[in-house]
């Protein structure tokens, strides 16, 4: 598990809830505020890519975190342990865009792209497939998704290629000829740009989306003279966003062949794997001792999870390398593991809570799996 993150320079240490994540390819975010790099789809969802802080640059070094507006990514140069002498938390810096500049003169054909002179803010895209190019302002966009399965539209004429369901909601997706009155593309779509407009929900599919150009003609006016012809749309409704709910920040691990997870508080530290140094028994550790390891300047006794828990044991033969939990009590811990499989946000509702002060403190819903949570405090030894 990182534990920080190093950007331009500088180290930010990471908070529980931090997320490693692939890096994936970023697209520009026009509008955006000095500490956004752009946005990304990352695990199916378009989330905001943004910097440590305002003025630094970005990286292959990836972490999802929940900020004030939403879940972000926030990029750095790459993961390092936090320094002895600490380091200050990274914090998701706000995600604020830019206000709008005034529009500039409508060109002939279409409501004009306004741009800030000097610098180059759009406040529109471009959809583009083969030589066609379809300009939205930025107000009207709902999201950019891959290109799902199209059903005829019955009724909607030459206008429409048919409907389809994207993010959850029908659409109905527009032949970008009949838009520009020009001839069909060769190039094929793999994208849809879903957008609002008149009360309604549409699509144009293309193969590239990018910035818009100063006073760039939008599609605002052919779709505003065209508006008969888009009765068959779906309305698009106001849909409330879903209150979130809460979730435990869960570190998933398994030993002795059997997966079981601690709350990410109780862990200060994940080690990669070492073997441990053989030292004398230490009284009240018991037959799990299996050595001790060192870890920022402290030696800590290693204990071995699969004992702990009265399965097969980690560390079966001397020399034996596992990765290590430092674990956060009263004195320095480290219990050694099979393997660390990352952090779990776990909705509260689908955790159960187990009576007594005993090894398990709640069971956990995980896919079809029930899932231990086990307390750091009783595996250290430091409570029976």
């Amino acid at each position: 598990m990182a534990e920080a993150l190093r950007a331009g320079g500088l180290v930010f240490a990471l908070p529980a809830d931090a997320v490693p994540v692939e890096s994936a390819p970023l697209r520009p975010a026009p509008l955006a505020g000095v500490a956004l790099l752009g946005i990304a789809v990352v695990s199916g969802q378009v989330v905001p890519v943004m910097a440590a802080a305002p003025g630094l640059p970005g990286g292959p070094a990836w972490v999802m975190l929940d900020g004030p507006n939403g879940r972000v990514v926030v990029a750095g140069e790459a993961f390092a342990e936090l320094p002895a002498e600490g380091a200050p938390l990274l914090v998701v810096p706000r995600l604020g865009g830019r206000r709008t500049p005034a529009p500039l003169p409508a060109e002939a054909g279409g409501w004009a792209v306004p741009m800030r002179r000097g610098s180059a803010r759009q406040v529109a895209i471009a959809a583009e497939l083969g030589p066609l190019r379809m300009v939205l302002p930025f107000t009207v966009l709902e999201r950019v998704v891959a290109l799902p399965p199209l059903r005829a539209a019955p009724g909607a004429g030459p206008a429409a290629l048919g409907y389809a369901v994207a993010a959850g909601a029908p659409v109905l997706v527009l032949d970008p000829a009949w838009l520009l009155a020009a001839e069909g593309p060769a190039e094929e779509a793999a994208l849809l740009v879903l957008f609002r407009h008149g009360g309604r929900r549409l699509g144009v599919p293309c193969a590239r989306v990018g910035p818009a150009q100063a006073r760039e003609a939008t599609l605002i006016v052919r779709l505003d003279a065209a508006a008969e012809a888009l009765v068959q749309a779906p309305l698009a409704e106001a849909v409330a966003p879903p209150v979130p709910e809460p979730v435990r920040n869960l570190l998933l691990c398994a030993a002795g062949g059997q997966a079981f997870a601690l709350p990410v508080e109780e862990v200060l530290a994940v080690i990669p794997p070492v073997s441990p140094t053989a030292s004398p028994g230490m009284a009240g550790l018991g037959a799990a001792f299996r050595g001790v390891a060192a870890h920022r300047g402290d030696v800590l006794p290693v204990l071995d999870a699969g004992l702990r828990m009265g399965l097969s044991p980690v560390l079966r033969h001397p020399g034996t390398e596992a990765p290590l939990l430092r674990l956060a009590g009263a004195r320095p811990m480290a219990l050694a593991v099979e393997q660390v499989t990352g952090l779990r946000r776990i909705p509260e509702r689908l955790i159960a809570a187990v009576a007594g002060e005993g090894l398990v403190s709640a069971v956990a819903t995980f896919g079809e799996m029930p899932l231990p949570v086990c307390r750091a405090a009783v595996l250290a030894g430091w409570r029976a």
